[in-house]
């Protein structure tokens, strides 16, 4: 069950590892992904792997882009896995 809202705010590096999400910044943090419900990227200094992209879309865990003002601008949303896949691409 995923309840965990994740908040990247700095200068960090997203990657997979072994069915965790690591966070490297000033620390290095591991955060299992079948307890995050949202990742929410504030900073425009984050770098991220499409392999945790890929896994996190499975998943169906939502993820949330802001701009340099930290204004949410886009999220990443999965095309399959809903009953209403078409309409959503069709959107």
């Amino acid at each position: 069950m995923s309840w965990r809202t994740i908040v990247i705010t700095k200068r960090a590096k997203l990657d997979l590892q072994l069915g965790f999400m690591v966070v490297r910044g000033e620390d290095t943090t591991k955060v299992a992904l079948n307890e995050i419900a949202v990742v929410l990227i504030e900073s425009t200094a984050v770098s991220l792997t499409t392999s945790l992209l890929a896994e996190l879309t499975k998943r169906k865990v939502k993820v949330i882009f802001c701009d340099e003002k930290r204004n949410p601008s886009s999220e990443l949303v999965s095309y399959y896995g809903s009953h209403d896949t078409s309409n959503k691409i069709r959107k």
